[in-house]
């Protein structure tokens, strides 16, 4: 009986024990402007994208209307190390439904960082929300950007080439 007992103590330690995870899984990222900037062009002009830190992009559709639809944009850091995802900026967004097409007219939040135009003719129209960062700022890198479109793509069921 004591050799059960002992075994059994054994095989539950060993099986808690493996469970546990061992190690800091605290956020080694700090939301500073110039940290981010930092990190983005770290992995802008390295050879290949950083196993620390990851930028996404999610879209949601705010309202559908004939020729044109406005999503909301936000733009997540994620510090891969604990899992953990930071907010750093979100912003209304008009996407045209067709190429080139003019907007006389349209419902434009407060917008502290400015108007902007990316580079397929999205505008960018404002936010509620007061940010550290402008969404026109950090979608002038490649990997976010990138992210922007497929997450948009995918949201407007848009084919990309």
């Amino acid at each position: 009986m004591n050799s059960l007992t002992a075994t059994l103590l054994f095989l539950l330690s060993v099986t808690f024990l493996s469970f546990v995870k061992i190690g800091d899984t605290s956020s080694k990222l700090k939301l500073e402007k110039s940290t981010i900037i930092e990190i983005l062009i770290k992995q802008k002009n390295g050879c290949r994208p950083s196993s620390e830190f990851m930028f996404y992009v999610e879209t949601e559709l705010v309202k559908k209307a004939r020729g044109a639809n406005t999503i909301n944009a936000k733009i997540y850091v994620l510090d891969r190390a604990s899992g953990f995802s930071n907010l750093l900026v979100s912003e209304n967004i008009l996407v045209s439904s067709f190429k080139g097409e003019v907007f006389l007219q349209y419902k434009t939040e407060k917008n502290y960082c400015g108007e902007a135009t990316l580079h397929n003719g999205d505008k960018i129209i404002g936010t509620k929300e007061k940010s550290l960062y402008c969404f026109n700022e950090l979608v002038k890198f490649e990997s976010i950007y990138s992210s922007y479109l497929k997450s948009k793509n995918n949201l407007l069921q848009i084919k990309s080439l």
